[in-house]
């Protein structure tokens, strides 16, 4: 599913109202009765025990969808009471008309100027017991600077109050951008957003106060939809099914890719256990695990189907002297994996910075396999030929040299400045995974859960998507496959055993049934 930024929806809005001639009126129209229909369904499912909605507007466009809906809901046989804190005479265009039906059609308007009105507004609302439908129509995605004044003391009104809470294509306070807070922000418990999605939608903490999200036909021309080029696009399992290609029943494992696994040191064997046994889970043919040569014996009991490939060490770490032998194997494989559990061991460092700038073959770099280059960044700027990143957003601030704050505060920024700079794939990790390539939207993850934030999970991925990447050669999809399938496997192992109980050996262990799902 497409996913725009606000001035694209705009762009959209001012496209179809100029080139295809749909009147600006129509489309309020149609995004106004959108919301009436969602408040309508939650009074169904009884989300509230009474056919009353209390309905907050701007003076804006978003307000406009607001008199829309309250004129539907009230033609629907609910008790519908707005109130505006704006003067009737700041309300302008399509927005003023809807108004001036509802003043025909004597739909009670309150307007907010004073802490008395406030007030009457709460012990209006606080007598209901939260046995009502609230419908935040204040602010759209156009909103930038931080809400302050009166409108902030209405959004701590809406907040306090019990009912269900629907907001008009973003709840108000909320960057359509990133997801920020902006000051202030209604917290609903549904969203109905117009056309199209928005970022702020999907990233944290916007996800969290936009609850559930409905994507409203407004009647927008099919043809726009299709031609307008989106900034993100939303993974689902019909995307990730089409990436797996069909082969023919006469196939013999050198098919399905060969994957060299460069992992593990003294005390982090784990981690490359947990990576090659997911890159054979994943359905990788040939699983090769590049080893420190004094830990060989601890594998070859923790590992069954994947083979083992010793390299000299120093100190239980993958050392220099293992360059050598590292890139000659690399050669006979389709693709590398570098990092998980490797150290930062200073020789071991050296090793990788080497073994990656020689390296012919696609790689999968993660955790200490990108730790190696936070000082030496421009050594992968330098790097020619495919390489898919995966940090979180501690290691991709080493990377960027700014704080983990930096990047989690703008995630999706960071990971199209991280694509672009590096010239790769970036899986930027987190609540709401987000992959790059330099030419591509954002992909935007929704699979995966809080229980999936524990040691070991990032490795089971970096496996995943090692897998994927040898069965086709096209990073970007190997990144979204592996994002998606590594999510739900999570999502089915928390529907089995909790949040709290659930590690990453859980995750690797429902791979089965994510493909199932899937296909």
């Amino acid at each position: 599913m497409k996913v725009v930024m606000p001035e694209t929806m705009r762009k959209m809005d001012k496209l179809a109202m100029e080139d295809f001639q749909v009147p600006g009126i129509v489309l309020m129209e149609n995004a106004g009765k959108a919301v009436a229909d969602v408040v309508e369904k939650a009074y169904q499912r009884k989300c509230f025990a009474s056919k009353k909605v209390y309905i907050f507007c701007g003076k804006g466009n978003n307000g406009g969808d607001g008199f829309v809906a309250a004129r539907h809901l009230k033609n629907k046989g609910f008790s519908v009471e707005i109130f505006i804190p704006e003067k009737k005479e700041s309300i302008a265009g399509d927005a003023l008309i809807n108004l001036t039906i509802l003043e025909k059609m004597n739909v009670s308007l309150n307007y907010i100027f004073s802490n008395e009105q406030l007030n009457r507004a709460y012990d209006l609302l606080n007598k209901d017991d939260g046995n009502f439908a609230l419908i935040d129509a204040l602010f759209g995605t156009g909103l930038k600077g931080d809400i302050e004044g009166r409108y902030k003391d209405v959004i701590n009104l809406i907040n306090k109050m019990k009912g269900y809470k629907v907001a008009v294509d973003i709840p108000s306070g909320i960057c359509g951008r990133t997801g920020k807070v902006l000051g202030e922000a209604v917290k609903a418990d549904e969203t109905v957003t117009m056309g199209l999605l928005k970022p702020g939608l999907l990233l944290y903490p916007g996800a969290v106060y936009a609850g559930r999200v409905t994507v409203a036909d407004i009647g927008m021309p099919v043809d726009l939809i299709e031609e307008i080029e989106p900034e993100g696009i939303l993974l689902n399992e019909d995307f990730i099914k089409n990436l797996f290609i069909p082969y023919p029943p006469n196939v013999h494992k050198g098919f399905f890719g060969k994957v060299f696994i460069l992992a593990g040191s003294k005390g982090l064997t784990g981690a490359a256990a947990l990576c090659a046994l997911t890159a054979q889970r994943s359905g990788a043919g040939l699983v090769t695990l590049g080893v420190p040569e004094s830990l060989t014996a601890v594998f070859e009991v923790k590992l069954t189907e994947v083979m083992k490939k010793p390299l000299p060490d120093q100190g239980g770490c993958i050392s220099l002297d293992a360059l050598d032998k590292a890139l000659e194997f690399s050669q006979k494989v389709d693709v590398v994996a570098v990092g998980p559990g490797l150290s930062t061991n200073e020789n071991t460092k050296k090793f990788i910075r080497e073994f990656v700038k020689n390296c012919k073959k696609p790689l999968v770099l993660d955790a200490d396999g990108i730790n190696a280059f936070q000082k030496h960044p421009e050594l992968l700027r330098e790097k020619e030929g495919q390489i898919i990143l995966t940090p979180h957003s501690g290691e991709l601030a080493r990377l960027l040299n700014t704080s983990p704050q930096e990047i989690e505060e703008n995630r999706w920024q960071k990971v199209v400045e991280a694509a672009d700079e590096f010239n790769c794939t970036v899986v930027l990790k987190g609540a709401r995974t987000l992959v790059k390539s330099p030419d591509s939207p954002v992909y935007i993850n929704p699979t995966g859960n809080p229980g999936m934030a524990t040691g070991g999970s990032g490795d089971v991925l970096t496996g995943m998507i090692a897998a994927f990447f040898a069965r086709n050669p096209d990073p970007l999809k190997a990144a979204c496959a592996g994002v998606y399938i590594h999510g739900l496997a999570g999502d089915i192992a928390r529907e089995k055993k909790g949040e709290i109980p659930l590690i990453a050996g859980d995750i690797l262990d429902n791979i089965p049934e994510a493909f199932l799902k899937i296909f």
